[in-house]
């Protein structure tokens, strides 16, 4: 990099162009702080030497294209496009808690430009397209796994073998975390999951396992076992990504009624792959139906904007559950949305959730928890370490009115 800047400045002149030689001495400088960062965490690590699993020479398969069959889906897409209409126009005449803030801001306005388009102009043809590839489209930033340069680091022409080893490890880290968290209480086949939305992933012992499950496999099964399967639950999810945890929730625990309250953008996405996921479920989408406590009973799964949080009345969920969101939001909307979690949750309830305690807003161990939800653990969360030893994410479970 200190060449290129050498011959730009022979070429043009290096007094008038001092501010384009510094610019790319700053590119050589961050690009070198970047490359030393995953040799860092590759020495530190021993998840890359895995001999059953690593392969970086077999990379390109983990990222094979997995494109379902064309489908009619055309009625499920406008259930979608109504909703988030309806969401969308309402959103305006509520609190500004409710809106995007903070680190969902520059996403927002970055990533989901075309997506919000289609919705808004009813495109279903061009939304369609979109969500059949949402793992690799820029609509899922910051809800699936791979970081905002995955287009040129692994769909590009080459993938780098730097960038095959941090993949790698990251990979086979969150496998045998999850392994190790849960006891090796379950085969590889309990990760299988429906291959919408084209996603990556990687193999073990040859077995395609799509990239995140491993981890939203894990919080689903702890919030099962938290809350049992004998009787009819409810569960609710504050922020469920593309409804990835969800998925397990419903298939393992197939009792239970999953309520999830989310941004309608990201609420859309959830709605495809759960609808997509459970076509014989019986669904609740925003403007099908007033939401209420019977709703709870008649429905499998609701999905519902972020303001409905307040229509409910107290003591409606079992388990209320939230990943990384909550410390990425504004302050006045963490306390109202913390606040409102201990009056949803029943006598005995669950408020569990995993977020940062340093690289935030407000870190986790400074939210304002109601005196009436008790701490009964914190736990560091691990799933991230594989690409980054430095993450300062634990995970925290308070009960209601518990004795601990």
């Amino acid at each position: 990099m200190p060449g290129l800047a050498r011959r730009a400045g022979t070429r043009y002149g290096a007094e008038k162009n001092e501010k384009m030689i510094s610019l790319l001495k700053k590119i050589g400088r961050v690009a070198k702080r970047a490359t030393y960062g995953k040799l860092e965490i590759l020495a530190k690590s021993k998840d890359y030497r895995d001999d059953r699993n690593y392969k970086p020479e077999t990379l390109e398969a983990c990222f094979a294209n997995r494109v379902q069959a064309p489908s009619d889906d055309r009625a499920l897409l406008e259930r979608i496009v109504n909703a988030y209409n309806k969401a969308s126009k309402d959103q305006l005449a509520r609190p500004e808690l409710f809106r995007p803030s903070n680190e969902w801001l520059p996403i927002y306005r970055k990533y989901l430009g075309s997506v919000i388009d289609y919705l808004e102009k009813q495109d279903i043809e061009n939304l369609d397209k979109t969500y059949r590839n949402y793992f690799r489209d820029d609509c899922s930033t910051g809800l699936v796994g791979l970081h905002g340069k995955m287009q040129s680091a692994f769909f590009g022409r080459k993938i780098s073998y730097l960038s095959r080893l941090h993949y790698l490890n990251d990979s086979i880290h969150r496998f045998n975390l999850w392994q190790k968290q849960t006891g090796n209480r379950y085969p590889i086949t309990a990760l299988d999951a429906p291959l919408i939305g084209n996603p990556y992933g990687y193999f073990i012992d040859g077995k395609f396992v799509k990239s995140g499950s491993d981890y939203q496999h894990y919080y689903a099964a702890k919030i099962i076992d938290l809350v049992g399967i004998e009787e009819k639950r409810v569960v609710a999810e504050i922020g469920a990504g593309y409804g990835g945890m969800a998925y397990y929730l419903m298939r393992d625990a197939g009792n239970a009624t999953f309520v999830d309250f989310d941004l309608p953008e990201n609420l859309a996405l959830t709605s495809y792959y759960l609808l997509k996921s459970f076509p014989d479920k019986k669904f609740l989408l925003y403007g099908e139906g007033t939401l209420q406590s019977q709703s709870l009973t008649e429905y499998d799964v609701v999905l519902m904007p972020s303001f409905e949080l307040d229509v409910l009345p107290p003591e409606s969920f079992d388990l209320i559950f939230n990943s990384y969101s909550l410390a990425e939001m504004s302050k006045e909307t963490i306390d109202h949305y913390v606040r409102r979690c201990g009056d949803m949750l029943k006598n005995g309830g669950w408020f569990f959730h995993v977020n940062h305690t340093k690289k935030s807003q407000i870190s986790a161990r400074d939210f304002p928890i109601p005196a009436d939800l008790k701490l009964v653990s914190e736990e560091i969360a691990a799933w991230n370490f594989g690409r980054n030893p430095d993450m300062d994410e634990y995970e925290f479970l308070y009960q209601k009115n518990g004795t601990t």
